[in-house]
């Protein structure tokens, strides 16, 4: 945090590679030893990811900066996103899941890029030069890095302690990360631009993409809310089991039709376990996949949940049911 809030950013891409590492560290178990190797490339994708609804238009600003000069990675993004979902390939997810070439041709392109800025500085206060590489040994990472040398280098390994320490500290980190990004973005940019919207411009969930999933989800749900098991009307909303503000994940088994009455209620809140596992053991997942051209992404929903419920802590409110919850016991 204090790297973070010290250090001048010429671009959002150390905010953008830590919020990858945290969700990493929640979605994966460390060694035995408690470290974590995370190869350039997943963090790569994971940025994509992040970047992906950003490149958008932000109202009638048009898309925003992100770097203070140049080519970025998110120009870059941009233009392989509107290719791909030309194709039908609505989120990073689902272009990485059908190894679509344009897709892999993007992160070749970028891994470099990460490699070179946010791996290379993301342990230095800039003010001062002075390096701490408390979370990874970085000593292999420099500016004129060539791509025979991440290929080489292919990973980082988190040290022992700190994926674990990532994901117990991952809801803080999110929201400290998000207010640093949005903070950022509006200082990149020469317009008035309000904080609120915003942040729900940088970080929210897709709802267009996820329209798609909505007459799939009724079918495979006998037209009937996840939750309350309730007749469903015209109001059909598509809602993140594991809540998307916690761990961003658009997978099928992660994705649930329900009614605007529980989908607002539930909101952003954990849900108690049992959710979770009707969610996983749902029938005919791929099917749903197929047709909507959306990934499945079973073991990430269910090393997230696991994630998710060993950041909480003991006595956290759980989501049952519309004004319904349980007390986490761990």
């Amino acid at each position: 945090m204090q790297l973070l809030e010290t250090g001048r950013r010429e671009s959002t891409y150390k905010l953008a590679t830590v919020m990858a590492l945290v969700d990493i560290c929640v979605e994966n178990t460390p060694a035995p030893d408690g470290s974590l190797a995370v190869p350039i490339d997943e963090i790569t994708h994971r940025i994509v990811a992040y970047y992906w609804q950003q490149v958008r238009p932000f109202q009638q600003h048009g898309p925003l900066a992100q770097v203070k000069r140049g080519r970025s990675m998110p120009d870059r993004i941009a233009e392989a996103r509107n290719d791909l979902i030309r194709e039908g390939l609505r989120t990073a997810e689902a272009a990485r899941a059908a190894s679509h070439p344009s897709y892999q041709a993007l992160v070749r392109s970028l891994r470099k890029t990460v490699a070179q800025y946010p791996l290379t500085h993301l342990q230095t206060v800039l003010d001062t030069r002075i390096r701490d590489d408390f979370l990874f040994d970085a000593s292999a990472f420099r500016k004129k890095m060539t791509v025979a040398d991440v290929n080489r280098v292919a990973m980082i390994v988190l040290r022992p302690g700190v994926p674990e320490g990532l994901r117990r500290t991952s809801t803080l980190l999110r929201a400290f990360v998000r207010s640093l990004w949005a903070q950022d973005v509006i200082a990149l940019n020469r317009a008035e631009l309000d904080a609120e919207d915003l942040d729900g411009f940088l970080f929210g969930a897709d709802r267009v993409a996820l329209r798609a999933l909505v007459d799939p989800l009724r079918d495979l749900q006998g037209d009937r809310c996840f939750y309350c098991a309730t007749r469903m009307r015209d109001d059909v909303q598509i809602d993140h089991v594991v809540p998307w503000s916690l761990v961003p994940i658009d997978g099928v088994a992660n994705l649930v039709a329900a009614d605007t009455r529980c989908n607002l209620d539930k909101s952003a809140s954990v849900p108690v376990r049992m959710h979770i596992r009707r969610a996983l053991d749902r029938a005919h997942l791929d099917d749903v996949a197929a047709a909507t051209k959306m990934p499945v992404l079973f073991r990430r929903t269910a090393s997230a949940a696991e994630g998710m419920y060993g950041s909480l802590p003991v006595g956290s409110l759980l989501w049952r049911q519309v004004q319904d919850y349980e007390l986490h016991t761990g």
